[in-house]
């Protein structure tokens, strides 16, 4: 049954406000803990660590509507957050153990994951379909505002404080976060109808070929986040000869894609020409500039951030586009499908996870991001198959 949404600005700006808090507090994770892996076991082994998170989160993501039906979905987001606060506390409390640390670190990545696929479907409840573009477009620049800013702050925090440093400011941040949800989500536990199982929800994105495709194209994107973002740019660069302060630098730059386009990029899909022609060409200046950072061995910081700019400009045109065209074809209430889309993560960080660890086994890191390249090679002749959806001028 398709139900008939209604935008409701005040609570998408809450909504924006929270996504935010977590673009900046989660990028001081994002961007360091491969890092902080590779020094307790080797950056050949990093791999392995995610592995078991992306494992984790794909069970939780693929199980989540049981926990939606009996806590609603704003709880569960508090559920998710106040988990990730625990973590990130035990951590603190146990830092001189290093495998602990990782252990729960690695908890609280599956926790994090929950928050993530919480807030859209939080978000998705107070949109309306005509306005996916727009709406998510506008949530994903003021998300990746706070990225923007951390990478420069926690390169700081690290340098001055080191990892000690960057755990307490995430848990910090986490739970502000907690407390703005509760203020601001408190009434919004609304109870889920509708009797749909995970494995219906996977044969019906079978079924919809066009679910299919975009899922197809979502995995790709995660695949280069998995990979490229979270673990091996951080790693190359250090092989490379730059300091913490001057890759903080580096992807403040590289992240400015996200800010600038994204919002204008989901206007466009909205009124002018849908979302196909759009996420190819993102596609394609994603995996040509990915395959590009495996050939460079130079230390120059403008050459690596015009690179890396360009992979976030894909990146970014790939990332609103996607969740344009999916959350016209969703509403609110299809919670299984929006839960397994987001399994796009986990099961591309599963694996890339293989993948990676297999590879560095035989050959040089640098052969991580040709592989990544040539991933994006059947997904973009796939997407061509996708039909677009219809824009305000179109229609």
């Amino acid at each position: 049954m398709h139900i008939k949404e209604h935008l409701n600005r005040k609570k998408t700006n809450f909504v924006n406000f929270v996504g935010l808090l977590l673009g900046f507090f989660g990028a001081f994770t994002g961007y360091t803990l491969s890092a902080y892996f590779a020094e307790i076991s080797g950056s050949d082994n990093v791999g392995s660590f995610y592995l078991v998170s992306y494992a984790v989160s794909f069970l939780a993501l693929f199980f989540l509507r049981p926990m939606i039906r009996r806590l609603g979905r704003a709880r569960m987001l508090y559920l998710s957050l106040g988990l990730s606060v625990m973590c990130m506390a035990l951590v603190m409390h146990n830092s001189s153990e290093l495998w602990l640390a990782a252990i729960l670190l690695l908890a609280f990545l599956v926790f994090d994951s929950v928050t993530w696929v919480m807030l859209d479907i939080v978000l998705e409840g107070y949109s309306s379909d005509s306005m996916s573009g727009r709406i998510r477009g506008l949530h994903l620049s003021i998300l990746n505002t706070g990225y923007l800013f951390a990478p420069y702050c926690a390169t700081s925090v690290l340098k001055h404080f080191g990892y000690d440093g960057i755990f307490f400011s995430v848990m910090v941040g986490y739970m502000a976060i907690f407390l703005f949800s509760i203020v601001f989500f408190r009434n919004d536990n609304a109870a889920i109808r509708e009797k749909l199982e995970p494995e219906r929800a996977f044969r019906k994105l079978l079924r919809e070929k066009n679910l299919l495709r975009i899922y197809l194209v979502s995995l790709s994107l995660e695949f280069f986040y998995a990979l490229v973002t979270t673990i091996y740019t951080s790693i190359r660069l250090l092989d490379v000869g730059f300091s913490w302060s001057e890759i903080g630098i580096i992807y403040t730059i590289m992240l400015i894609p996200f800010v600038i386009l994204q919002y204008p990029l989901g206007i466009i899909a909205d009124k002018k020409m849908g979302e196909k022609e759009l996420l190819i060409i993102g596609m394609i200046i994603t995996a040509v500039s990915t395959a590009a950072i495996g050939c460079i061995d130079t230390k120059d910081i403008v050459i690596w951030s015009v690179l890396l700019f360009m992979t976030r400009v894909g990146a970014a045109t790939i990332e609103v586009l996607r969740d344009s065209y999916f959350y016209k074809q969703v509403d609110s209430d299809d919670t299984d499908i929006i839960a397994f889309f987001r399994t796009a993560r986990p099961v591309a960080g599963i694996f890339g996870s293989i993948i990676s660890v297999g590879i560095l086994a035989v050959f040089q890191l640098p052969s991580i991001f040709f592989v990544t390249a040539l991933f994006f090679v059947p997904i973009i002749i796939s997407t061509f198959g996708l039909q677009d959806s219809q824009s305000e001028a179109e229609r």
